[in-house]
């Protein structure tokens, strides 16, 4: 029966932490893109994440959603904070205008009007041109460009008064190259392995550049 007791208080212990563990969330979350007709940063190829599993294969996730499992882990343990883990929309895609649509995507006001949590997190991301130099010969020419990521988070407090914001601009130490003949250019975009590269030292710099 002692035992019994025992088994009931840490289940009940276990299940309390689980009920009072998450007290923050990324109720918003932004990703743009500049769409440049010379590089393009994101296409189909930047679209999935590949790692090779234990058993050799191939494995693709979206880049998406590799981005944002892996930032919540590192703002959860960063900011000390127990963060309600969300995923993308299945249906997030890219608009017209370079912008990730279908995120987590609430507005501060109406996240705090939940009364759910007590901390609160807006997260924009943005991927960008950091300079380019072009060189030419005759018809030929061919074009370096370097990328930049931005990233920013604001965080709030229950009753949506601003407590912090972090941001800082990276840039990625690879250049980009896109060469044209006669005006038909051969583009060379961002991978998505690339694009978390980078966004694994943008993330770790803006956490580190309080405002």
């Amino acid at each position: 029966m002692k035992n019994l007791f025992l088994v009931f208080i840490l289940v009940f212990l276990k299940t309390a932490t689980a009920i009072t563990a998450q007290n923050a969330v990324i109720s918003k979350l932004d990703l743009s893109v500049m769409i440049s007709t010379d590089v393009e940063f994101w296409d189909d190829d930047s679209e999935s994440f590949k790692y090779e599993n234990a058993d050799k294969k191939t494995i693709s996730i979206r880049t998406v959603d590799t981005l944002f499992s892996y930032a919540q882990d590192v703002i959860e343990k960063k900011l000390k904070i127990d963060l309600d883990k969300k995923t993308v929309a299945s249906t997030c895609k890219m608009n017209g205008i370079g912008k990730l649509t279908g995120f987590p995507n609430e507005k501060i006001k109406d996240a705090v009007a939940s009364g759910k949590y007590d901390t609160y997190l807006d997260m924009n991301i943005q991927i960008l041109s950091g300079g380019s130099t072009t060189t030419s010969d005759g018809p030929f020419s061919k074009k370096k460009q370097k990328v930049d990521m931005i990233v920013e988070i604001t965080v709030y407090d229950k009753n949506g008064k601003e407590t912090a914001q972090y941001k800082k601009r990276t840039r990625m130490d690879e250049v980009k190259q896109s060469s044209s003949l006669f005006g038909f250019s051969n583009e060379e975009a961002l991978t998505g392995n690339e694009v978390f590269v980078l966004f694994i030292d943008a993330l770790d710099n803006a956490l580190a550049n309080k405002k």
